[in-house]
């Protein structure tokens, strides 16, 4: 049922990609999505044992998820290094070697996989 939601989340929020030109190779850069997280929002006063075993202070976790494979425009936030949030959902991408510092910017999510070490990839435009 939660994937589900998702799914429908995913189908009203974010429509399908379609290119009204042709992309051409010079104006992407295209980076792996390494995985896919759902966050999930902690009651106050929730705590988290870091890898170091620290116990900190903790809003929300970031839970390994699937999404369908698809092409997906959507806007991302850049959060961290290698970690973007889709704007206006739950989820957030981890990518591997991704230096674009984005806000809201429009890109195209193409999830190949829902397994494995490279999920797909995740084109920003010039």
């Amino acid at each position: 049922m939660k994937t589900l939601l998702k799914i429908l989340a995913l189908a009203v929020c974010i429509p399908l990609f379609i290119s009204a030109k042709p992309m051409d190779s010079h104006d992407t850069e295209s980076y792996t999505i390494y995985k896919i997280y759902e966050k999930i929002e902690l009651d106050n006063g929730a705590k988290v044992i870091d890898s170091w075993g620290n116990i900190e202070e903790a809003k929300a976790v970031l839970v390994p998820t699937e999404i369908d494979c698809g092409r997906y425009s959507v806007e991302i936030t850049r959060i961290s290094s290698n970690f973007y949030q889709i704007c206006g959902t739950s989820l957030y991408i981890e990518t591997k070697y991704c230096y674009e510092y984005a806000t809201r910017e429009e890109v195209l999510l193409n999830v190949t996989s829902t397994y494995g070490y490279n999920l797909g990839d995740v084109l920003f435009f010039e």
